[in-house]
């Protein structure tokens, strides 16, 4: 295989070509120089603009990790936050047995003094009855001693009266 490698001497024409083996290249420095220098200039702008984009993604990708950390933070907020409205769901049910056993403690205190009232009425009236028939009593026992006197005295008038001859 040959090559066609053209080279530029100081003195030559730039139009000169040298026909040479594979093996053996000779090739001026200038000429690597120039070709180097040719395709920095056609490379180079492309990788610097790949360098800026290179470096904007990766700046892309540090706000884009700070900002997943921030949503994973908010998650974690999330978890707190609901685990704190189970609490007040949960404090809201307790607050409303409270409430219930309340009412039901002011009902049975409301039942249990009107009994009482009522034991107590029934109470006086018991009492008054055993007054009233304490007193029926007595009145009895009374009437009795008046009419034991008065049959006392009748047996005792008919005594003292003399007997018929």
């Amino acid at each position: 295989m040959e090559t066609i490698v053209e080279t530029v001497p100081k003195e030559s024409s730039p139009s000169s070509a040298v026909i040479e083996s594979e093996s053996s290249v000779s090739v001026d420095p200038r000429v690597i120089e120039c070709m180097a220098h040719g395709m920095m200039e056609m490379f180079l702008p492309n990788l610097q603009k790949s360098k800026s984009l290179l470096n904007e993604v990766l700046q892309g990708q540090a706000i884009s990790l700070e900002t997943v950390q921030q949503e994973n933070a908010k998650f974690a907020d999330t978890d707190a936050v609901k685990e704190i409205t189970a609490t007040m769901e949960e404090t809201k049910r307790y607050y409303a047995k409270l409430v219930a056993l309340k009412k039901e403690m002011q009902f049975l205190t409301e039942k249990s003094e009107k009994l009482k009232r009522q034991a107590v009425k029934l109470q006086q009236q018991k009492q008054r009855e055993e007054i009233q028939l304490a007193q029926q009593r007595e009145r009895e026992m009374e009437r009795e001693r008046m009419l034991e006197a008065k049959v006392a005295n009748r047996q005792i008038s008919n005594e003292d009266k003399p007997a018929p001859t």
